[in-house]
């Protein structure tokens, strides 16, 4: 007669499954979700465009939401058992204390961190619709994120073991939404130790090992941490191997610093309409380039036939991306559109001629850039949208030029910005007399 052998939960997946079900675990990952859909959908048009927008939103969302919401919630769980007086009775049951307090804390810690990557599942799959065919996801920065907020969430937890106060958890939440910024906010490569610290450029991408060493930065401390706390007196020792872990990620992230985002090859390469100037988008906006072409039609037709004026119009791609003098960088691209359509083409316009009219130029500060007569070329270009100066207020230094330009024959008029654009090309604009 064979024995029917029966397979039974192993003792620490029973207690983890019965902590993970009950108490504030799945509300605190409920609250987490929410919190952190209502933040995204309230800045959807700033980072549905591409895929290091939506990564660069979630991170900031993820540290000042999440992590300080599952802080505090850690921070109430883990001043439990001495709010109901069953401290010693724990301490006599044949678990011990680093198990017991890993599955105490296992709720708060790891039910925020499923509510941050349903918010990342959902955030990236609305993106997937305007995100263009470069690129992807990142998941070593979303699991890094992740990371980041059960660090947090363990900390809190100490630090309601440690401070069992009613008041602990505010207060816990406060430290964490105000340290993080702060850190993130110096102007040194420490600040690539926050996990919130987001970057400039769209068509930039991480280098392959910032996402698991930010995740052994910020994993190693709560490991230490927990250890330190919990560890047998003997064991606690075993606390240094994960704060060197933590030292060396650290070291390795800030002696790169900027480094850690470096262009994309591939996001960064321009894609240019037909049109005479081009417009030229980076690959990462290249939705964007129609409606671009559309807003700048009118700049364009009046650039068109001039001698030595910019045959491109091109997104500006930062001091490492510097075109020919030929090009008109155009900053801020993104700034304009929302959701892959624009959404200002008069100040689009307007800034597109400010970049054609008074190029960059090493040594020559904005003041001496934009001058009157700059100013009065890209006004005729494309009109600064403002509203009606106020009755008595001094007319712009630049009018009297502006009023000569539109008012001298077209021959001319073309003849004398040919001049101005040859004069703007090689830095020397007090060259130039006025029309």
């Amino acid at each position: 007669m064979s024995r029917t052998t029966t397979i039974r939960p192993s003792r620490t997946a029973r207690p983890l499954r019965t902590e993970l079900r009950r108490g504030i675990g799945p509300a605190v990952g409920a609250a987490t979700l929410a919190a952190l859909l209502l933040a995204m959908y309230e800045r959807a048009d700033s980072w549905l465009a591409g895929w290091t927008d939506t990564t660069d939103m979630l991170r900031s969302a993820g540290v000042l939401v999440g992590a300080p919401l599952a802080a505090a919630a850690a921070c109430w769980q883990g001043g439990r058992e001495r709010r109901r007086g069953t401290e010693e009775l724990l301490a006599t049951v044949a678990r011990g204390r680093l198990r017991r307090t890993l599955l105490t804390a296992a709720p708060t810690i790891l039910w925020p961190v499923v509510g941050y990557l349903l918010t990342a599942a959902v955030c990236l799959a609305a993106t997937w619709r305007y995100a263009s065919g470069v690129g992807g996801p990142y998941p070593s920065m979303i699991a890094a994120d992740a990371m980041a907020i059960g660090s947090f969430a363990a900390l809190g937890f100490i630090a309601g073991r440690l401070v069992p106060w009613r008041l602990a958890p505010p207060l816990v939440a406060f430290v964490v939404f105000a340290v993080d910024p702060f850190v993130a906010n110096q102007d040194s490569p420490v600040a690539w130790l926050s996990p919130g610290k987001n970057h400039i450029f769209s068509w930039d991408r991480p280098v392959w090992w910032f996402g698991p060493a930010s995740m052994v930065w910020t994993a190693g401390l709560a490991a230490a941490a927990l250890l330190a706390y919990a560890a047998r007196r003997r064991a606690r020792a075993l606390a240094l191997a994960p704060l060197a872990a933590a030292a060396t990620a650290a070291v390795l992230i800030v002696q790169t610093g900027d480094g850690v985002w470096r262009p994309d090859p591939a996001s960064a390469a321009l894609v240019c309409d037909d049109g005479t100037p081009r417009v030229c988008a980076s690959r990462a906006h290249d939705r964007m380039l129609p409606d671009a072409s559309a807003a700048l039609a009118g700049l364009s037709a009046k650039l068109r036939g001039v001698p030595n004026a910019p045959t491109r119009i091109v997104e500006s791609r930062g001091d490492h991306h510097r075109g020919p003098r030929t090009d008109a960088a155009l900053f801020g691209w993104d700034y304009y559109f929302r959701r892959n359509r624009i959404v200002e083409p008069e100040m689009f316009a307007a800034n597109a001629a400010l970049g054609a009219t008074a190029p960059s130029c090493p040594g020559v500060s904005d003041e001496d850039r934009y001058t009157d007569l700059s100013q009065a070329v890209a006004e005729w270009l494309a009109p600064m949208p403002r509203p009606e100066p106020p009755a008595g207020q001094d007319a712009p230094g630049y009018t009297r030029d502006l009023e000569r330009l539109k008012a001298m024959p077209d021959r001319e008029r073309t003849h004398w910005l040919g001049t101005y654009f040859a004069a703007a090309r090689s830095c020397r604009l007090e060259q130039v007399t006025a029309p």
